[in-house]
């Protein structure tokens, strides 16, 4: 039986994911399956820890799982030295889980092919990639890149002081906050460059650029967008008056928002987005920096087991 490699952020979900990799120890004890396991020990170490498992020298088929959220998993996919080589299975943990919702991957179903009782599938899906002028390296994301309130609002959450963490107080800060940086930011000048069309718009809200539908929990962005395509969903949402947006943001949740007013959606393979200042632009829930910003359909593709 080949070795499992497991990475988990004890911390995703606000701890949960901890709670689940005791309860998944158990079951690898009693079905007597081999694994090596690596506890993440601070922001970033998911990254380190991925890349030093993608370059072992061994014979071993490398079957990676990851116990975490959708940030973990963003971290995973960027310290992977080549994507081609890792099966990737992840067991969702985290507090927002748009992986789980895009991916279609349930726990319940990666724990029986560790098993080997149920019948393993390897899936392939595109991913998307983006560098900007500070750092030409290229780094990939799952879910999506967003630029706007709501990269400065995951900010905002990442900058909580750690006793709001302990006392589980984030979940009910998290939308309260949400609200009022939704409805109080200040909207940005926009301009895009994608393919063959430039196009600018003076008062922006955010703009997102996603592999697949989910977003912000559960919230459906990008309705069309499907990660078995080479194409990558932009939606660039103008800023409205207050009641309007939150209409807009409720007409989100089902993804009734696209051909709305101040709603422009479409395809690409890439994209370079530009705006009047700084803004914050953030990938699978975690913030990287600031605008310009270029995006594209990574070169590499995602093997997904379960």
């Amino acid at each position: 039986m080949s070795e499992w490699y497991i990475i988990i952020n004890p911390k995703a979900g606000n701890s949960s994911a901890l709670r689940v990799w005791k309860s998944l120890q158990k079951e690898l004890k009693k079905a007597n399956i081999s694994y090596r396991s690596f506890m993440t020990q601070h922001p970033g170490h998911a990254e380190v820890l991925a890349r030093q498992i993608s370059t072992m020298q061994d014979d071993r088929l490398k079957r990676l799982l990851v116990v975490g959220g959708d940030g973990t998993v963003h971290e995973v996919l960027n310290g992977l030295v080549n994507l081609q080589n890792i099966q990737l299975s992840v067991i969702p943990a985290g507090t927002g889980n748009d992986f789980k919702r895009g991916f279609s991957v349930k726990k319940s179903t990666v724990i029986k092919e560790m098993k080997k009782a149920g019948q393993s599938l390897t899936r392939t899906y595109s991913l998307g990639s983006f560098h900007t002028k500070d750092s030409v390296n290229e780094l990939y994301f799952a879910n999506h890149l967003s630029i706007g309130f709501d990269a400065y609002f995951a900010k905002k959450m990442s900058d909580m002081p750690k006793w709001t963490a302990f006392l589980r107080l984030n979940h009910l800060i998290q939308p309260v906050l949400f609200l009022v940086i939704a409805f109080t930011f200040k909207p940005f000048v926009l301009s895009y460059e994608s393919e063959d069309e430039k196009q600018t718009f003076k008062k922006v809200w955010f703009a997102s650029v996603s592999n697949h539908p989910y977003y912000g929990g559960g919230m459906k962005i990008a309705p069309n967008a499907n990660p078995r395509e080479e194409h990558l969903d932009v939606t660039i949402i103008e800023d409205l008056p207050a009641l309007k947006k939150a209409g807009l943001l409720f007409a989100m949740f089902f993804g009734r928002h696209i051909g709305k007013r101040g709603v422009t959606a479409f395809k690409t393979k890439e994209i370079y987005l530009h705006t009047n200042e700084r803004v914050l632009f953030q990938a699978d829930g975690e913030v990287i920096g600031s605008t310009p910003v270029f995006v594209k359909t990574g070169k590499e593709s995602l093997r997904l087991k379960a």
